[in-house]
């Protein structure tokens, strides 16, 4: 089974909150998140922060909840590990991996992702208009590579050592719609993407 990781973990120091929190059309980053995912037939792992998941409402079905503790200790890849080791308890024979902070992906590029994976990819890669994005999809060998190896310290650096075997996912302009700043979040509260 193919699980989501919804990246929930960081503090958003640039904003000036969680971009979990945050809201776009009514519903938080993570609510938005976790929809894309469960529209898709996708059970997701949340990653979060102790002042996310006390600020979030109870989980829903097919949703887990990791707490990241120390989400400053080892950036975003402590996460992502996290993530992953609890999809990998729970069964996955692959994942998903989407932060937070893009709220415009949709289930259909959940989708697209997932069907790749089942076909065999090693790696997926979201791209719109010859630029890559996010979310990004991992077979159950690179899930237990990113956890167990030492050596890797970032999500580009195993996305790097496995170029050759990543396959190119054309999903929509979602996917490269991060919300970093408050300019951020009025320009993608004032767009709408297929």
């Amino acid at each position: 089974m193919i699980y989501g990781i919804l990246l929930a973990a960081g503090i958003g120091q640039r904003i000036g909150m969680p971009k979990a929190l945050l809201t776009l059309g009514g519903l938080t980053f993570h609510e938005r998140g976790r929809r894309a995912f469960a529209a898709a037939g996708i059970e997701v792992v949340v990653v979060a922060n102790p002042v996310v998941a006390e600020a979030l409402p109870a989980p829903q079905a097919r949703e887990h909840r990791v707490i990241n503790l120390q989400p400053d200790e080892g950036g975003m890849f402590g996460s992502v590990r996290q993530g992953l080791a609890h999809a990998l308890v729970l069964g996955a024979t692959g994942a998903i991996l989407l932060p937070v902070d893009h709220p415009l992906v949709a289930s259909d590029d959940i989708r697209l992702l997932q069907s790749e994976l089942a076909a065999g990819a090693a790696m997926v890669i979201a791209e719109h208009g010859g630029r890559r994005g996010h979310p990004i999809g991992l077979s159950l060998a690179l899930m237990r590579e990113a956890t167990s190896d030492p050596s890797l310290s970032t999500l580009r650096d195993l996305r790097n050592r496995h170029a050759s075997k990543a396959v190119v996912a054309a999903v929509s302009e979602g996917a490269l719609q991060g919300v970093n700043t408050k300019e951020d979040l009025e320009r993608v509260s004032n767009e709408t993407f297929r």
